[in-house]
């Protein structure tokens, strides 16, 4: 078996026996914790009916005794766990104990006694029906494993009489949960596995069935972007022992590949091939002034008016030796009177007044104002043009037929695995390697984004003379006017003496007149009433009166028998301009009215005022969206041109030198392993402060420095990181939102491509020698340097170098060895001087341990690599200090003596050759050739 593949040989499983599971992990359901749920379980699993099993799982996963979140196990747990999540890997036992005090946990364990058992058993059931769904890791679940052996911790604290040891607290938490291993054996291929959490579905989701074609909107989504609380929780790497496998490639020649193109050029044919690259910006200024002059004609009046009430009783009585009978009409009721004692010639007046003090005012106005326009047009045109013309042209006048083939390039390259020896390592994968590089070279635009103005929440019809000061104050309205009155009301004086009132036997009779009634103009009177009613009449029968308006003779009337609609509201069929209100009375004596005609203003008035304030409204708003245009297209431009330069700088900083992408690779994942090692993402290194007093300047904490020094460098010494292995993986493997940005990237160096677009990364780092204890116990207590936190001093056989340091970055791990070399150009010997390193004095002969050891390993004479196929000693020196070292290919320099050397890593295996594409293309010569390396006819 090979090297290489000795180290990945795998110990077979083996079955751990009763008495060791206690100590190894934690059962999910020891004896003591079963429910009849798990029992009736372990019967179908026994009984292997995979579909009952498999059923009952599920209604129970989706059933409300599922645990489906923290605080499914009451208050008490989820403070303990939360606190115990917060502390993380720094736990002992006095902050356990506080936790468990403070979290009132013994009401859950002394108190009722059964409500442990039926939190722990429905938890421990959860897991197990996970398990057999395989969702137990999916992203959104809690962490049931650690929550399961927080819970036994707990539960050991108060079995144990809270007494624990002192010591290894957090070992605890390590332990493995272990499932009982009858649902182990199930035969996981009838296992049905649900891409969400089931019992965080809507409905049973279990039983649905897609409509073929449709598509989930789930697959629609993007990134979340928010900010998210960073996570206390910290990772436990392994160590493993392994020999260093580390595949090493050069660049071996350029070949010519798959064809790319072909361009013919007949003969006798000329073909010119032109590219045009154009570009043109236009700037445009328009200046609009306009004044808008009309001619308007209006009535206005406007009435003033103060209300009195006065309600009188005046009862006149004239003696006279005469007999009568008075009569009083009072609203519809008439009383009849009479003295026996003596006759009288009475007159009564009974009168309800309301008196109305009115002003009024007509304002006839005419306004003209001639409309005119003048529009000043100021024009700009700033023209910004860039051209670029490429012209290709292929003159074959007299030539033969061409047939131009440009074929795409690969890249040959020769790999070999080498093997660095023992080591101890540190295997991670890491997710999304890229992510943080891309990040920090994003620039957000720092361009003002314009805000457009809310769209036009009113139409004309919508203004109203409430709503006028509002839309004046939200529009910021100039020269708008004012609102008419939608409705008014005027006055029409209705006053008369038909008769004399002393008359007892001259009745007034019929008596008729008219009174004037002008609508003002735009108005129509819609309606009328009468107020300040004053009504008097004499003795007898057959009084009436009426006052009547319009066409259609609508009026007010009161006639005798106390019948009228004096206290009613009266419609007009909408009359307009001049009218008379015609009065017709029969036997009154005297009356005074007050007709009051309401009158509607017009709709073609009413939707010219509310065009007039609407088309103000709609003025601001257009040039408010003209502001908003210019600044948009202003906002966009500058947008796209800064864009367009970061797609540049972007395009430069993915197409470096092939060497610089490697190191940005190692740079960024050295960064992530750092984090996942230390559980801390660098926020803490901030020795350097920005502005110290009294100048302001940059200065360090000198006790943050030492701290975070000692910090630093104990992670660049305590590993090789140039010796650092990784492979990148898919871009699946990372969010699926991110997919099509990850696929996006573009460079022309390939591997730094599938760096850009990773959706994760795996990752060996070796630890160095001698640091294994170091790396041991800072995994474990999280401390540095074994616990000092000083690194060591130079006498320490700990201590690196700068120098080291400085070869190891440059790709030094080369070992200076003994002795000297002397070579001769063209030969494949040389000779080892003054060195007995491959003699073994213990059995006097040459010691096949180191021989066997250094054979197949580097030698690196006079800076070049070569492979020792054997060691001899040369038996012409008889001190064993001189040896016979055998190359695997002639030494290429001048012939030397006292030569220094040292050796390397150990080839692995026989080298190969690997094909890698490129984006270049090549026009085929036959005169000319791609490079191979070295180069040809290089004068040194």
């Amino acid at each position: 078996m090979s090297e290489l593949l000795k180290i990945f040989t795998k110990r077979p499983v083996e079955l751990l026996s009763a008495s060791d599971i206690q100590s190894f992990g934690i059962q999910s359901h020891p004896e003591n914790y079963q429910s009849e749920r798990f029992k009736n379980w372990k019967k179908l699993c026994k009984e292997n009916n995979k579909t009952q099993l498999s059923l009952e799982i599920k209604e129970f996963l989706q059933g409300r005794e599922s645990i489906k979140k923290m605080e499914d196990l009451g208050k008490e747990w989820t403070k303990a766990i939360t606190d115990f999540r917060l502390l993380g890997n720094k736990i002992d036992k006095n902050k356990a104990f506080s936790i468990i005090k403070e979290a009132r946990l013994d009401i859950v364990f002394e108190k009722e006694k059964s409500l442990y058992f039926l939190q722990r058993t429905a938890l421990a059931d959860t897991i197990l029906s996970l398990v057999q769904v395989k969702n137990l890791r999916y992203p959104t679940n809690i962490d049931y494993l650690s929550i399961l052996a927080q819970m036994d911790f707990v539960d050991k604290y108060y079995k144990d009489n809270m007494s624990l040891p002192d010591k290894n607290i957090s070992r605890y938490f390590e332990r493995r949960v272990l499932i009982p291993s009858c649902f182990s054996k199930l035969d996981q291929c009838d296992t049905e596995r649900h891409s969400e959490f089931p019992f965080l579905e809507v409905g049973n989701p279990l039983l649905e069935t897609k409509i073929p074609g449709c598509i989930n909107d789930k697959c629609s989504c993007k990134p979340n972007n928010n900010c998210v609380p960073q996570s206390k929780c910290c990772a436990r790497p392994r160590i493993d022992i392994i020999d260093l496998m580390v595949v090493k490639d050069y660049t071996k020649c350029y070949q010519a590949g798959d064809l790319s193109y072909i361009k013919n050029v007949l003969e006798g044919e000329e073909l010119t091939t032109k590219h045009r690259r154009f570009e043109k910006t236009e700037e445009y200024t328009e200046t609009e002034e306009e004044i808008k002059q009309f001619e308007e004609k209006y009535l206005q009046t406007e009435d003033k008016a103060s209300l009195q009430k006065e309600v009188e009783n005046i009862v006149k009585q004239d003696s006279a030796f005469e007999a009568g009978v008075t009569a009083n009409a009072d609203w519809g009721t008439y009383k009849i009177q009479a003295d026996s004692k003596y006759s009288t010639n009475q007159s009564k007046s009974l009168t309800n007044k309301e008196i109305i003090n009115t002003s009024r005012g007509v304002i006839d106005q005419a306004t003209k104002r001639v409309e005119e326009k003048v529009r000043t047009l100021t024009f700009t045109r700033r023209i910004f043009e860039t051209e670029e013309t490429n012209e290709h042209s292929f003159n074959n006048v007299n030539g033969a037929n061409i047939s131009g083939q440009y074929l795409y390039v690969n890249k040959l390259s020769r790999a070999q695995v080498y093997n660095y020896g023992r080591k101890a390592v540190i295997e991670l994968t890491l997710p999304e390697p890229a992510a943080l590089y891309k990040k920090l070279f994003e620039s957000d635009f720092q361009g003002v984004l314009p805000v457009k103005p809310a769209a036009l929440d009113v139409t004309a019809p919508m203004i109203t003379p409430e709503n006028y000061k509002s839309l004046i104050s939200k529009y910021n309205l100039k020269d708008v006017p004012a609102p008419p009155n939608f409705f008014i009301e005027i006055t029409v004086p209705l006053e008369g003496e038909p008769g004399d009132p002393k008359g007892k036997n001259n009745k007034s009779g019929s008596w008729t007149s008219s009174f004037p009634c002008i609508i003002p103009a735009n108005y129509a009177g819609i309606s009328m009433r009468v107020v300040n009613i004053r009504l008097n009449y004499n003795e007898g029968g057959g009084v009436s009166i009426n006052a009547s308006l319009g066409p259609n003779g609508d009026s007010m009337w009161h006639q005798d028998g106390g019948l009228n609609n004096l206290g009613n509201v009266v419609s007009l069929p909408a009359i307009e301009g001049n009218h008379s209100v015609n009065v017709h009375a029969w036997d009154v004596t005297n009356f005074k009215w007050d007709l009051i005609v309401r009158c509607k203003l017009k709709d073609e008035a009413k939707e010219q005022w509310q065009t007039s304030v609407f088309s103000k409204i709609t003025e601001v708003y257009d040039k408010a969206m003209e502001k908003y245009n210019k600044e948009w297209a202003d906002y966009q431009k500058a947008k796209e041109e800064f864009d367009k330069k970061e797609e540049e700088l972007k395009r430069e900083r993915y197409n470096q030198n092939p060497f610089i992408h490697r190191e940005i690779e190692k740079i960024e994942l050295k960064r992530m392993v750092i984090s996942y090692i230390s559980c801390q993402f660098f926020d803490g290194f901030d020795a350097m402060k920005n502005r110290v007093e009294p100048c302001g300047h940059p200065q360090m904490n000198i006790k943050e420095a030492e701290q975070q020094g000692n910090f630093i460098q104990f992670f660049e010494q305590a590993f090789n990181w140039n010796l650092m292995i990784y492979i990148f993986y898919p871009y699946f493997w990372g969010k699926k939102c991110s997919w099509a940005d990850q696929m996006k990237e573009e460079s022309n160096d390939l591997i730094f491509k599938k760096f850009l677009e990773a959706g994760s990364c795996r990752v060996l780092v070796p630890i160095r020698d001698g640091y294994f204890d170091y790396v041991s116990y800072f995994l474990s207590s999280g401390e540095i340097w074994g616990g000092t936190g000083i690194p060591p001093l130079p006498n320490d056989p700990h201590y690196v170098s700068i120098a080291q340091e400085i070869k190891e970055q440059k790709e030094n791990f080369y070992s200076d060895r003994e002795g000297s070399l002397t070579v001769t150009n063209a030969s494949n010997t040389v000779v080892l001087n003054n060195s007995d390193y491959y003699w073994d004095y213990g059995t006097s002969t040459a010691s096949s341990l180191k021989i066997n050891a250094d054979t197949d390993r580097e030698i690196i004479i006079d800076c070049k690599v070569y492979r020792i196929v054997n060691i001899v000693e040369d038996t012409s020196v008889s001190a064993h200090t001189s040896w016979i070292i055998t190359l695997e290919r002639n030494y290429e320099a001048a012939t030397a003596t006292d030569l220094k050397w040292s050796t390397g890593a150990i080839f692995v295996g026989a080298p190969w050759e690997f094909v890698t594409p490129t984006t270049l293309t090549f026009l085929r010569d036959k005169s000319k050739c791609l490079p191979c390396y070295p180069l040809k006819d290089c004068k040194e």
